[in-house]
């Protein structure tokens, strides 16, 4: 038998207001034989040696200090499938794809910091233990976060998150579903981009414009863009959900209402090239434990927490159909009247009529 994980940063130890993470619940099923496991225990002694002296002794005590995974068993045999032979090779890569989309699912819900990366091997029939065979090379640096998220661990609530989520995140993206495909890839390239703050914040832009916009003029721009996005979380949505802050950190209380035309006047200043004005770097936008965090790592944060919450509002919802590609999105958001015409004409009237009530 073989196995792929893939590391969970840390569980909840009840620091920080969060209650400890229920060991109880492991092994937990997820879907298709990967459960979250604790894993230690399943590294015997020098499990890494080999490893050492070709990558070092950071490297490797990184990888033996991995406690929780999302682990996937199964058998490498040979198999035929409508006349064609299977074998280990193909078992193989549908394993490591199938545990990275769930790992993905899972930064989704509560995205963490990372230390080490994918590991595969065999199981050992004697005791269960795991052979470590290879591994994706963990980075020299801990891969960072945006400051609300450098506190996240996983908790029992998102455990349970990741099974409801897990079958239909898994049929979005093997199928035909491309925006929310694309907008996965973006979140995922963006999470990885954690020595430039700004390639982060335009991975994670291009994230929300694969959902909320497309190639037609009607369907596209900040109007666009920024109504839908308050149509499909609301308006009055706080960016930091329950449990995000920590406890010595006062909720600022910014909605997505309040802060989502500020994240596009920060992407097309990035996006034409021109220079960022001062207030970003200057003002503070809310309290963290270590000071004042600025406008601009606030607006990361409601990026992260936007995209995040889209995707996952796709499938809670069952709206993916909606979001297969441009002409179900646009017919989505158009029967809404979010287009560009049908907004602007609505501004157009308020500001003939400013004493009628506004809807936009």
């Amino acid at each position: 038998m073989n196995f792929t994980l893939y590391p969970i940063y840390w569980i909840a130890d009840g620091i920080d207001g969060n209650a400890p993470f229920d060991q109880a619940l492991l092994p937990l099923d997820i879907a298709e034989a990967v459960r979250i496991e604790r894993v230690s225990e399943r590294f015997p002694n020098g499990a890494f040696d080999l490893w050492r002296e070709r990558f070092g002794t950071a490297v490797v005590e990184e990888l033996e200090r991995v406690r929780f995974a999302l682990v996937h068993r199964y058998n490498p045999d040979a198999i035929v499938v409508d006349g064609e032979i299977i074998g280990e090779q193909h078992h193989n890569s549908e394993s490591e794809k199938l545990v990275r989309m769930l790992a993905a699912c899972l930064r989704l819900i509560r995205p963490m910091r990372l230390q080490a990366l994918l590991m595969r091997g065999s199981v050992r029939d004697a005791d269960g233990s795991f052979e470590i065979r290879g591994f994706d090379v963990p980075p020299l640096h801990l891969i960072e976060v945006p400051e609300v998220q450098k506190l996240f661990q996983l908790r029992d609530q998102d455990a349970n998150d990741l099974k409801f989520y897990a079958a239909q995140f898994l049929q979005a993206m093997r199928g035909q579903f491309w925006k929310f495909r694309m907008a996965l890839q973006f979140h995922e390239l963006g999470h990885f981009q954690a020595l430039d703050w700004k390639a982060r914040f335009l991975h994670w832009c291009s994230a929300i414009e694969s959902v909320y916009t497309s190639h037609h003029p009607d369907h596209q721009g900040k109007l666009v863009a920024t109504s839908r996005i308050k149509s499909l979380l609301g308006e009055n949505c706080n960016i930091y959900a329950p449990g995000d802050l920590s406890e010595f950190a006062p909720d600022p209380e910014i909605t997505v209402g309040q802060i989502v035309g500020d994240i596009y006047d920060m992407r097309n200043f990035m996006a034409h090239g021109d220079r960022i004005p001062d207030p970003y770097f200057t003002e503070d936008l809310r309290t963290g434990i270590q000071g004042g965090v600025k406008r601009w790592e606030v607006l990361l944060e409601a990026a992260s927490f936007i995209i995040r919450s889209s995707l996952l509002k796709i499938l809670r919802s069952n709206l993916l159909n909606h979001f297969a590609d441009a002409g179900p999105a646009e017919a989505y958001f158009g029967a809404q009247g979010l287009t560009n015409s049908a907004l602007r004409a609505a501004l157009a009237a308020a500001a003939a009529n400013p004493a009628a009530p506004q809807d936009i």
